[in-house]
């Protein structure tokens, strides 16, 4: 199973919301979320969920925000349905409780630094989300029949150019060993990358990032990067640029597109053909949207 990481921010809900809606959600996937601010998406995603007894999961105790502040009476009942999963972050003193917690699975999150003892798990439904560094975490999880591997496969660079240095790179390969090396999952931060910004800035050059299944069925990423990036002037043309180059790359013919067909590739080629520039947030939707749907296809099989 797919438990990929997202904080909350708007495209990514809504990514979520209309793969949910579409029917192009697998139940091999169940996301992870990670509040940073208050947000009327996030509870009509909890409901949408609910309605479809989609698993969620959410981290009660996120590194940014204060989550419960923001809990109304419609959330607290949300947070009690079997589908929904209180996810904890540990940190190196262990310093997490789930008394507060009835619901049937749980979670917990321990990064790089993190310290924790199996006889700590709740019981045999807790899911342990472990960093894949975190090596002595991971043998002393040995008897957890739910620990999962966290990986931040995203190469982020500091500049939408710089990947132009490499426009093609391995993504992922643990779709295909998860299973063979012991785990009942495998996370990561999608097509986003684990490092947290509040907000972005006017870039000079867009950049689009798609995931593929190449012919072993590793993941591999490519990243379209726009031409004209010597200011920071018209983002729709730079959109435009990057998008005929995704388009090109798509429907050519080394690209295996019965394997990698999506509903957001139909929608990047429609945007490209009608010259439409709808912003960096709906085209970042679209690329996570492309992400779960071929990945949740792939699992399913």
């Amino acid at each position: 199973m797919y438990f990929p990481i997202f904080r909350s921010k708007q495209n990514e809900l809504l990514a979520l919301r209309e793969l949910s809606d579409n029917g192009l959600l697998s139940n091999n996937i169940v996301p992870i979320i990670e509040p940073i601010t208050p947000s009327p998406t996030l509870k009509k995603l909890l409901i949408q969920f609910d309605e479809n007894n989609k698993k969620i999961a959410v981290i009660q105790n996120p590194s940014i925000v204060q989550y419960d502040e923001f809990d109304d009476n419609e959330i607290k009942n949300l947070k009690k349905k079997s589908n929904f999963i209180p996810a904890l972050i540990v940190d190196r003193n262990n310093d997490f409780d789930f008394s507060r917690y009835n619901n049937s699975n749980k979670m917990v999150i321990l990064g790089e630094k993190s310290e924790f003892d199996e006889s700590n798990l709740v019981d045999s439904e807790t899911y342990a989300v472990v960093e894949v560094s975190n090596r002595s975490v991971i043998r002393s999880l040995d008897g957890c029949t739910k620990m999962i591997e966290l990986h931040d496969q995203f190469v982020k660079q500091d500049r939408n150019v710089d990947y132009l240095n490499k426009i093609d790179e391995l993504f992922s390969t643990e779709q295909r060993y998860f299973k063979k090396e012991g785990f009942y999952g495998f996370s990561d931060y999608s097509v986003v990358g684990g490092n947290y910004q509040s907000s972005g800035f006017a870039a000079k050059a867009v950049a689009i990032h798609l995931v593929y299944f190449d012919v072993k069925n590793d993941l591999r990423i490519h990243h379209f990067v726009s031409d004209s990036n010597d200011d920071i002037k018209n983002p729709a043309l730079k959109a435009h640029e990057a998008l005929k180059k995704l388009v090109d790359f798509v429907y050519s013919e080394t690209f295996d597109i019965e394997k990698n067909h999506s509903k957001a590739l139909d929608e990047f080629r429609r945007l490209y053909s009608l010259d439409k520039y709808s912003g960096l947030g709906y085209i970042k939707k679209l690329s996570i949207e492309h992400h779960l749907e071929i990945m949740g296809r792939f699992l399913d099989k």
